[in-house]
């Protein structure tokens, strides 16, 4: 039963806020290189260090990192672009 849920969830759609413009993704996780991606960053030839992503839903947030990935809810809001970082 476990795993019909999980299949059910692979495809389902989320609507959720990258740098404050609502975006409809597949879930069930999103991926710091997709938030990105979906921002309209192309990290071709680029180091992905180089970009921050924060992420908050209600009370809770963190921040993503190069291969890291967070599970999707709806409202979900991503802050997403270049580091001031030097």
């Amino acid at each position: 039963m476990q795993d019909q849920e999980k299949d059910k969830d692979k495809d389902k759609q989320f609507q959720i806020f990258i740098n404050a413009k609502p975006r409809k993704v597949v879930g069930p996780t999103i991926s710091f290189e997709r938030v990105l991606q979906e921002a309209g960053f192309d990290l071709t030839g680029q180091d992905p260090n180089l970009y921050d992503v924060e992420w908050t839903h209600g009370n809770r947030g963190g921040t993503l990192t190069v291969g890291q990935s967070v599970p999707l809810e709806n409202g979900m809001r991503f802050d997403a672009g270049k580091s001031n970082r030097s």
